[in-house]
Formats: C-alpha cells, structure tokens, sequence
C-alpha cells in the first residue's frame, strides 16, 4: 500500500509493511486498516492532525510582530490539510508570543466587522494558547486583531474545520461569528462580580445568534477577570446538579480565557460557579452551537 494514495471508498484494506536489514534479509507484517470516508453533511467537524498555518516570528501566513491596535489577515482554507472550498469555520490554537504588554486577541471572519470580544488574554512577556473556533471569510481567511498597547507575535495551529452548508442533522454543529452573551462587569447576563463560591445563571439561547430552541449545546470563550483569589470556574447546564469539575483556571488578578463546550439546560440556560476564595467577574463571547437531537 502506498501511504501517499488516496482511498476514496471507505472499507477495510490490508497493509503490509516490509523491513529490510543492512544483510538484505526482509521481514513482512500484514494488518487490516480501515479506512472511513471523510464527512459530507453540513455542519459535521472534521478532525486533522494539526498543522501550523500562521507563525508570525517567521512570516509564515502573516508577516510580524503585530503591532499594538494591529490586525492582521491570515488564509486558512487549503491550508493545513484544510479544504479550498465547502469549509464554514475552523479550529485553531491560537498563540501569543512575546507581546509587550497586556492586551487581549480577536479572532473573527474575514470580510465582516470587528467584533468587540476576545479569544485570548495575557500579560507582558507572557507566551499562552487558546482554542478558537471561527467562521471563515468569503475569501477564505480570518483576521487576527492585537488590543495591546505592544508588539505581539502570533501562532495558530488548525486542529480541524466544519462542513459549510445550513446544518439540519442532530448534533450538526453551527459555527456563529463571536458574540458577547455575558458580562458581569457591566450587568450583560448576569451582575457582577461573582461572590466566592458563587453561582450564576446565564441565558445562552436566544443570545448572541443562538436559536431560541433545538439547541443541545454551546461553545462559549468563557474569561475570568480581575479575580481577587486563586481558584477555578465551572459550567454546566441549568437543572442539573453541579459537577465536579473545572474548566478554567486562575491566579488572583490573573485575566484568562478558555473554550468550553457545554450542554444547554431546558431553560436555555447554563450556569457558572466561582471556586475561589474571592470575587471575579465573568466574560462569556458564543462562537458557535450544536443542533438538538
């Protein structure tokens, strides 16, 4: 089997793999591999081994540093094992590297407005990641945009890409050009800030481009910010009990994202608590949602 071809047809084909020593003597193995055929329907994700497309320190899709209030535009399909064509939005790790002073990364599709969120947050000298899933531009690229009063340098890493089309078919997922639904900073979703070990209820569908039903669950760029204590955040659906479990992490005064994806209550809702020993406020941009079913 050559490893450079293409099997079209998903089924199960058998590999034989042949080493040769220095001696000339040969040993064979045959195993069955299969082969599954890549997904077709709007709205299904499909999975790549991640690949780099954007390094700034370099030039590679942009050229940097980026500098303080800069954008810059990066192509993302036919990219990185990325389609040309047929993709809506992508996932990427996105990181910062080197910046010169505190700021916050959007993310968002080529061709549309700015939005006022943030996929990443950090500090002066300070190199961190974050998953982002966006919508891809009609020209195929996503702009990056540097809210910092420095330079920053910028990487990304597509870890996959979601079938373009309107999604119809349970569990399809719908990706949304970033939206704020929460921020307790300013009394959006919920008041803040969030009392230790304390709880919040936020509305996620009807908000932000989210249907108002048939939504099973959401992809939220959940920040914390100004927190006064070490501690961590956990989200869940509305209704049910609260679980053990953390999906963001922090050091007092330490303002940091993370993507979460989470089930929708039967109220629409979803709810957050505040594992630390002080207040923090909450940020909460949608990016995109699953289909019920």
């Amino acid at each position: 089997m050559n490893p450079s071809h293409t099997y079209p047809v998903a089924g199960t084909y058998q590999v034989t793999l042949t080493v040769t020593d220095a001696l000339g003597a040969s040993s064979s193995l045959t195993r069955p591999v299969s082969v599954t055929a890549p997904p077709t329907t709007p709205g299904a994700v499909a999975s790549l081994p991640p690949a780099r497309i954007l390094d700034t320190r370099i030039g590679q899709g942009a050229a940097g540093p980026v500098p303080s209030t800069g954008s810059i535009s990066v192509p993302v399909t036919g990219q990185g094992g990325v389609p040309a064509t047929g993709v809506s939005a992508v996932a990427l790790n996105v990181t910062v590297a080197d910046p010169a002073a505190a700021g916050y990364i959007t993310v968002w599709p080529s061709g549309t407005p700015q939005q006022q969120t943030s996929n990443l947050n950090f500090q002066a000298g300070q190199n961190i990641p974050n998953l982002v899933i966006v919508p891809v531009g009609a020209d195929g690229k996503i702009q990056l945009y540097n809210g910092s009063g420095g330079t920053v340098q910028l990487i990304a890493d597509v870890a996959g890409y979601i079938l373009g089309g309107t999604p119809t078919t349970p569990g399809a997922v719908a990706p949304l050009p970033p939206a704020r639904i929460m921020d307790t900073r300013i009394g959006q979703g919920a008041s803040g800030p969030v009392p230790s070990t304390g709880t919040i209820s936020v509305q996620v569908t009807g908000q932000g481009g989210v249907p108002a039903t048939g939504v099973s669950a959401v992809a939220l760029n959940v920040t914390v910010a100004a927190p006064t204590a070490a501690g961590y955040i956990t989200v869940w659906p509305s209704g049910t009990p609260q679980q053990q479990t953390s999906n963001l992490n922090f050091q007092a005064g330490q303002n940091i994202p993370n993507l979460v994806i989470v089930p929708v209550g039967a109220d629409g809702k979803i709810q957050l608590y505040n594992g630390s020993g002080g207040t923090v406020h909450l940020i909460a941009d949608v990016a995109g949602y699953t289909l019920g079913g």
